[in-house]
C-alpha cells in the first residue's frame, strides 16, 4: 500500500490518498476516513454516553460476546453493529473501526471526543487491512460471502467474531456459542504444512 499524506494531526493521517500497486484500487482518506468511492457528507455520530436501558443491556452482551475486558487492540464493527462504536470505545479503551455503516460514525466525532474511532465509509470489496490487525469483529446480515472471510482474515488467530444468526458462520471460525439472535465463534490457527520427503530405499 502506498500512502500520500495531505493532512496530519497530532501524528494521525487525517486526509491523503492510499492506493494498491498490486490491485491498482485507489481510496480517499477525508477527515480520518477511508473511503471506497467519492467522498461524500456524513454526519458524525453523536456521543452515545447516555443509553437506554435496553441499549445498555446490548452494548454489556456485545463487551462480553466480544471478549474485550482488556483494554486494548482494535475491533472492527460491521453494519448496526457501527452504532456501538463510540460506546465500546468509551468503555473499553480499546480502538474501534467501523465499516457498512448505514450512517456510520466518523473519525472527527472521535477525535472530538479523544476517543480512537475511525470508519471504512462506501462499498469496500474487502477489508482494507492487514492480516490479523483486530482482536475482534462484529458482523450482521450486510456482511456474507468474500467480504465475510475477508473479515476472518484480518481477526487475530484466537480473536472472537460475533455474527448474526443469519450470517454464515465464515470458514476459519470455530463456533463457541449461539442463541436465536447471534453466534459468536474463535478464529482457529491454520493447520500447519506437513512436509513430504521421498522415501530413500535400503541399499
Amino acid at each position: 500500500m502506498i500512502v500520500v499524506a495531505a493532512g496530519v494531526e497530532e501524528r494521525e493521517l487525517v486526509r491523503g490518498t492510499a492506493g494498491c500497486p498490486v490491485c491498482h484500487a485507489e481510496v480517499r482518506i477525508t477527515e480520518g476516513d477511508v473511503w471506497f468511492g467519492e467522498p461524500a457528507s456524513a454526519a458524525p455520530l453523536a456521543s452515545r454516553t447516555a443509553l437506554s436501558a435496553d441499549e445498555t443491556e446490548s452494548l454489556d452482551r456485545l463487551i462480553a460476546l466480544l471478549g474485550l475486558a482488556e483494554p486494548e487492540g482494535v475491533v472492527l464493527l460491521m453494519g448496526r453493529y457501527s452504532s456501538f462504536a463510540l460506546p465500546i470505545a468509551e468503555r473499553t479503551g480499546c480502538s474501534v473501526v467501523t465499516a457498512g455503516a448505514p450512517d456510520g460514525p466518523g473519525a472527527v466525532a472521535g477525535r472530538a471526543a479523544s476517543l480512537p474511532v475511525a470508519a471504512v465509509r462506501g462499498s469496500p470489496p474487502c477489508i482494507p487491512f492487514s492480516d490479523a490487525t483486530f482482536r475482534a469483529a462484529a458482523l450482521d446480515e450486510s456482511v456474507a460471502g468474500a467480504l465475510a472471510a475477508d473479515v476472518v482474515r484480518s481477526v487475530a488467530i484466537g480473536g472472537r467474531v460475533l455474527g448474526t444468526v443469519a450470517v454464515d458462520r465464515p470458514p476459519g471460525i470455530v463456533e463457541l456459542a449461539r442463541d436465536a439472535t447471534e453466534w459468536v465463534g474463535e478464529r482457529e490457527a491454520p493447520t500447519p504444512m506437513v512436509s513430504l520427503g521421498r522415501r530413500q530405499s535400503p541399499l
